[in-house]
């Protein structure tokens, strides 16, 4: 990952307003010494669509061990359903849809 422009702690200070500006119309500031990155400011939209994708990755890996743990295997397509909620390309729900709908037929 190639980490832009590092803002000092006091040109962060002065340009407070400017870093927000920048958020918002470009993404994360990083912020820290020496030009070495020590932390991040982003949008809470950002942030959200971060923590959103790791709790996907996760409640999937979770799904995952508890049907192997009771000898389970998810089908291919299954997997790749999984896959695409976990990725934030498909809602939970719309799986289940297309999961009952393949069961039905």
């Amino acid at each position: 990952m190639h980490i832009p422009e590092v803002l000092s702690v006091s040109e962060f200070r002065a340009g407070l307003a400017g870093a927000m500006k920048r958020v918002t119309d470009s993404g994360p500031v990083f912020i820290g010494s020496h030009r070495k990155a020590e932390a991040v400011m982003m949008s809470v939209e950002q942030y959200e669509a971060l923590t959103g994708a790791v709790e996907r990755r996760y409640a999937m890996a979770e799904a995952l061990a508890s049907g192997r743990a009771e000898g389970l295997e998810p089908s291919p397509e299954g997997l790749a359903l999984l896959e695409a909620v976990a990725g934030g390309e498909l809602r939970p729900d719309e799986a289940r849809e297309r999961i009952l709908a393949r069961r039905s037929r």
